[in-house]
């Protein structure tokens, strides 16, 4: 099965019990229609591997996350979403090569994005507190002013979030809460006919803001 046949399956298995979740939605619980936006800061790192280690670029430091969720509960508690999500790395790529000659590339922007599918539980309770994960495909960019380019001709990857957060009601379907999120990505591709291999990790402390 391709990514792509994957990825339809996942969005229309959503879809559908996003659909459903709009009948059986009693407020105060987690057994609904689900949408939730968080947005916060962190840190992380960024390595794209050159030829085997010939040369490297980096980044690593401040950045920010940001990400939304769609989807509905299959069961009270449990739900399925799609996730779109984007990270952006602050401090300048830095590279480094084995002849000695290192590079400094300011830029307005390094951006992780990502777009998956993945399932949220709320821990049974009354709690709140909540686990996360999702998976997916991965582009990387760099923008300059208000131009948006392709980094390194890395081609699209694949990219993991696992996140655990609590909320707390302020409305009979609205929750506010904070979340600590890991993210991975990894990519490959080519560049003047050499073989690059990236990777990032970021680690998030957000803010969330879900109605379910």
């Amino acid at each position: 099965m391709t990514k792509e046949n994957s990825m339809k399956k996942l969005f229309a298995l959503i879809a559908f019990a996003a659909s459903l979740s709009f009948a059986v939605s009693a407020p105060f619980t987690h057994d609904g229609f689900f949408f939730s936006v968080t947005s916060g800061l962190g840190y992380g790192t960024f390595n794209d591997d050159i030829d085997d280690g010939f040369a490297q670029i980096e980044s690593n430091g401040l950045q920010a996350e940001a990400s939304i969720k769609i989807g509905g509960a299959i069961v009270n508690g449990l739900i399925i979403h799609a996730t779109f999500a984007m990270n952006q790395l602050y401090p300048d790529l830095e590279a480094t090569s084995k002849t000695g000659r290192d590079d400094r590339l300011s830029h307005d922007g390094f951006d992780i994005l990502f777009m998956g599918g993945g399932a949220t539980f709320y821990i049974p309770g009354g709690s709140n507190v909540f686990l996360g994960a999702s998976a997916g495909v991965t582009t990387y960019s760099v923008t300059f002013g208000n131009q948006s380019a392709e980094f390194m001709n890395l081609d699209s990857g694949f990219g993991v979030i696992a996140t655990i957060g609590k909320e707390w009601w302020i409305h009979e379907e609205l929750g506010l809460g904070i979340a600590f999120s890991y993210t991975y990505t990894s990519a490959e591709g080519e560049y003047d006919n050499e073989k690059n291999e990236a990777t990032t990790n970021m680690f998030s402390l957000s803010v969330t803001f879900t109605f379910n």
